[in-house]
């Protein structure tokens, strides 16, 4: 507890140093636009960090065309506070870039939305001939195209070298659903729209990204990288990502995959919040126009014709008390990303996180992105309640007692002989394969996920991502076959005799 407690001081220390706002507070004008004064936002954001284990984060706030806030919380790396030009993997935040780049090429003539892909890819294949001569443009980009996780489990398969190479891996992948029929989350979608995008503008993914996009929205920290070996040359500002075990963020390298469309996005808060005011202000960033109006609201639409509140890049959602706004976040091993438009109110923000866990998934993200919601929107902001810190506690000490009980089964085998010679086989064995189950349920953790989320992910991944869990289940898995062998070889024994 104590080394939590260091931690948080820490935080909370290189969180007042690396806390800037470029922009100065005007204080006049914010309280005009009936917005939250920076120490509010401020001291909001540190107790979250502390209360939710996050070493370090970046956020901007934005109204309409003017960028109000950009700042930055906690550490970079080691001792490094963060800035507003800190750089952070966005994930799949790197999905809406990737839709602003064919809406593009739609208006310049150059690919029909409803067209099918293999106009523009006749390479595209899938198991089922058929399936894939169907699959449009719009599909892939409203995630409607009936392939997912479970028809082609991309993030257990080896990653390919390029986009390219990322068509030719699908030809044994299997549609789920009919194209158009049902929404299914996949990065590969995203992935086929890169890989258009760069046969139909003739040039690489990362570099139309930088000519149509990046450059003409001054995000000069910003670049594209298609598969995770590319960090081995480390951005320059790179923030070091982190996992989480037992409460404590742990400095960590990224997990190797393919990133190219669908995750492969490196910025900082201040780029973003450029990105952000090109989304407010219907495609026009500072007198340059990426995309007409129509486009941007289309980027923001789902489709009519099906249940889903996926449009292009963006999820549609709503708050407890019925605002409406749309979001994306970005996950990856060692980092979160998140940005939320509220089209109610023209504002919009960004937060870049160098961790990522479970918990800060279920407990500690949404809180946070919930209550600057309610600081823009002048409502009462939540406090209290079930945080990452306390549902690490937890997990420690179900650890501990779970190891002890283990440990003592173990320790008092030569009394449980003594038990068992006189109980019937039936029990015994149901004791037995009792024992086991910690190590079934860890041996069952990928099906289980596919099955309840729709997403495919292997052994590393998940552990990545839960540590404490996974180190719990573990040890108990462990401790567990040990005991139920010790007691499953006395038991076969004695049925011999």
């Amino acid at each position: 507890m104590k080394v939590h407690l260091n931690l948080s001081i820490f935080f909370l220390m290189l969180s007042i140093v690396g806390s800037i706002n470029l922009l100065g507070e005007d204080r006049a004008a914010r309280q005009a636009l009936g917005l939250p004064p920076v120490a509010t936002i401020n001291s909001f954001i540190t107790q979250q960090m502390a209360a939710q284990r996050v070493p370090g984060l970046a956020l901007a706030i934005v109204q309409g065309d003017e960028i109000l806030y950009v700042q930055g919380y906690g550490a970079a790396r080691a001792s490094e506070p963060v800035t507003a030009q800190t750089q952070f993997l966005l994930a799949s935040l790197s999905k809406s870039f990737t839709a602003v780049a064919v809406l593009q090429l739609v208006e310049a003539g150059k690919l029909d939305l409803d067209a099918p892909v293999q106009r523009y890819l006749p390479s595209f294949g899938l198991a089922d001939p058929a399936a894939a001569a169907s699959i449009t443009v719009r599909q892939l980009l409203n995630q409607v195209s009936g392939l997912a996780d479970a028809g082609f489990p991309e993030m257990r398969l080896p990653a390919p070298a390029s986009l390219a190479e990322r068509i030719t891996t699908l030809r044994t992948a299997q549609t789920v659903s009919a194209p158009r029929s049902a929404y299914h989350y996949f990065n590969v979608n995203y992935q086929i729209l890169a890989r258009l995008v760069e046969v139909v503008s003739d040039q690489p993914f990362s570099t139309y990204l930088q000519r149509e996009i990046f450059t003409p929205l001054q995000m000069e920290h910003t670049v594209n990288l298609i598969t995770s070996a590319d960090l081995a040359q480390r951005p320059a500002a790179l923030a070091q990502g982190h996992l989480l075990a037992f409460g404590l963020p742990l400095p960590s390298g990224e997990e190797n995959g393919f990133l190219g469309g669908s995750g492969g996005v490196v910025s900082t808060a201040e780029d973003m919040a450029h990105y952000l005011v090109m989304q407010n202000n219907g495609g026009s960033f500072q007198g340059a126009q990426l995309l007409s109006p129509r486009s941007v609201a289309l980027l923001h639409t789902p489709p009519a014709t099906i249940d889903s509140p996926y449009a292009m890049g963006w999820w549609t959602a709503t708050t407890a008390d019925g605002t409406s706004y749309l979001e994306h976040n970005g996950v990856l091993s060692t980092f979160y990303a998140e940005m939320v438009l509220l089209p109610q109110t023209g504002q919009s923000f960004v937060l870049l996180y160098n961790i990522h866990s479970l918990a800060q998934d279920v407990f500690g993200v949404p809180a946070i992105k919930a209550g600057l919601i309610d600081l823009l929107t002048n409502r009462p902001v939540a406090t209290g309640g079930f945080n990452v810190s306390l549902w690490s506690i937890v997990i420690a000490l179900i650890t501990l007692l779970s190891v002890a009980l283990e440990v003592r089964g173990l320790v008092r085998l030569p009394r449980w002989r003594q038990q068992a010679a006189i109980r019937p086989t039936w029990r015994l064995l149901l004791g037995v394969l009792w024992s086991l189950m910690p190590v079934a349920f860890v041996l069952a953790m990928p099906a289980i996920v596919l099955r309840s989320s729709g997403r495919a992910f292997g052994y590393l991944t998940l552990f990545r991502s839960m540590v404490g869990v996974m180190s719990w289940l573990g040890l108990c898995g462990v401790l567990g076959v040990v005991n139920g062998l010790v007691r499953g070889l006395w038991l076969a024994r004695r049925t011999r005799r």
